[in-house]
């Protein structure tokens, strides 16, 4: 047998493992959708729409896929899903899942949740990925178990729990894991939610569903997984806006420092004012200098559609066509962005986010 030359070993293992860890890789041995299947990859959820009854796997997608309404428009989708669902592929004698649940990408445990009933995400993980000099977070959610805790360096592939159905809205029938790609908004977030949410304290500190703001996770896989040089800061800065807010300087901006990305080279470095842009979901994509600063955060600039502006903007904008401006979530949603540390900012009740 003839030995392979320890330089060549090297060199083909090397490019081996820069490939894996370059990528997403899907955080179960479901791999449906690659196959163009995926009704067999999205959990359902059963919807009654004008009296028709389905199980519909569209509703296990990402984005405004939930709550369908009819409008002089047509149909559209009113209620945001911020994750995809994914199906088991084996199930016990009784209908538990069997699947183990996978981390995504190298990576450091972040949180653990592992109280079924500590939020709508029932038990769950959060791990830090640096991805291209920036982090980027993955959330594990409705697990039966976790097997990993905080500060725990993981491996692509390696397992983090097994799949379940704690949580909120979600039975052993439709057992899945709910899945999210994201950033932190704000690195203020435990003092603002303190100041003002003291009545309903934070169990999960910065990694409350508040404060991780994603976008598609099933796009950022396939592309993943058919482009060995895809490039995750790149996909992001090509997703489209739905609305901007332009938003004083402030220490407040923590995300400017989380996301370095959304800034273009030659930009300012310290200007009175950034004017950043949104996806429908409320993902920031690319942050830009501006020069006149508002008193307060205000809104730049919200995409024209055939529907209203609350349905493709996650109900942060609404007005008349041509008169559009922010609701009182878009209100909290500013205050959320640019909030300093210890500083009230509302009194309101926070939105609940949904996951199932």
């Amino acid at each position: 047998m003839t030995a392979i030359p320890a330089a060549i070993l090297a060199i083909t293992l090397s490019a081996s493992l820069s490939a894996r860890a370059a990528l997403f890789d899907f955080p179960t041995t479901n791999r449906a959708l690659v196959d163009g299947r995926p009704e067999d990859f999205y959990m359902y959820v059963e919807r009654d729409f004008e009296g028709v009854r389905t199980q519909a796997w569209e509703a296990g997608q990402f984005g405004f896929v939930r709550s369908p309404q009819r409008t002089p428009s047509g149909i559209v989708y009113t209620k945001l899903h911020e994750g995809i669902d994914i199906r088991p592929l084996n199930r016990d004698p009784a209908g538990n899942p069997l699947d183990d649940v996978l981390a995504s990408a190298d990576g450091r445990v972040a949180h653990v949740s592992d109280a079924a009933g500590g939020s709508n995400y029932g038990k769950y993980v959060v791990v830090e990925h640096e991805i291209e000099g920036a982090p980027i977070y993955t959330l594990s959610a409705h697990l039966a178990s976790v097997a990993v805790a905080v500060g725990q360096e993981v491996r692509q592939g390696e397992t983090l729990g097994r799949m379940g159905f704690t949580g909120a809205g979600i039975d052993r029938a439709r057992a899945h894991l709910h899945f999210e790609i994201g950033i932190l908004m704000n690195r203020n977030f435990e003092a603002w939610y303190a100041a003002n949410f003291s009545a309903n304290p934070n169990k999960h500190g910065l990694f409350s569903g508040l404060n991780i703001y994603g976008t598609d996770p099933a796009a950022i896989l396939k592309a993943a997984a058919s482009d060995p040089g895809f490039r995750l800061l790149k996909h992001l800065a090509a997703l489209e806006p739905a609305f901007k807010l332009t938003v004083p300087n402030s220490p407040g901006l923590t995300i400017l420092a989380d996301a370095p990305w959304l800034v273009k080279a030659g930009e300012v470095a310290n200007p009175p004012a950034w004017t950043i842009s949104f996806t429908g979901a409320g993902f920031p994509i690319r942050a830009e200098t501006t020069q006149s600063a508002p008193a307060t955060p205000e809104l730049a600039w919200v995409r024209e559609t055939a529907f209203a502006y609350s349905h493709i903007t996650r109900g942060l904008v609404s007005g008349p066509v041509g008169s559009p401006h922010l609701t009182a979530a878009g209100q909290r949603f500013a205050a959320l962005l640019t909030a300093p540390p210890a500083e009230a900012v509302s009194t309101e009740c926070p939105v609940r986010r949904g996951s199932g």
